[in-house]
């Protein structure tokens, strides 16, 4: 547990600048980067599920269409696909979460 943390502390630890961590405090961006919200999740031991707070409009029937293509898509090849134990599908996500945090630390010296 972090506990209260300033975000030039924050900024310090995750490489991540304060402009950007007081943007992302105020709701004042459009979005976060991948690279921003792994950096955080690793900082936080936390899950994008915890960081992200999401508002979507509604979508389109151009939208909604594209969606189910890609869902259709997606089944298919799960259905398709060999069986994999979850302990295999989480290890490989915890390696390539690493190897991100890696970079940003290596980038980062």
């Amino acid at each position: 547990m972090h506990g209260k943390i300033s975000q030039s502390e924050l900024s310090r630890q995750t490489g991540i600048t304060q402009k950007q961590l007081s943007a992302l405090e105020a709701g004042k961006t459009k979005g976060i980067t991948f690279d921003i919200l792994i950096k955080l999740c690793t900082f936080f031991s936390c899950t994008p599920n915890d960081l992200l707070k999401l508002e979507a409009d509604s979508p389109t029937v151009e939208e909604l269409k594209k969606a189910d293509e890609i869902i259709a898509r997606g089944l298919k090849r799960a259905m398709e696909a060999q069986p994999r134990h979850f302990s295999d599908i989480w290890a490989e996500f915890d390696a390539v979460r690493s190897r991100i945090a890696n970079n940003a630390s290596v980038s980062d010296e």
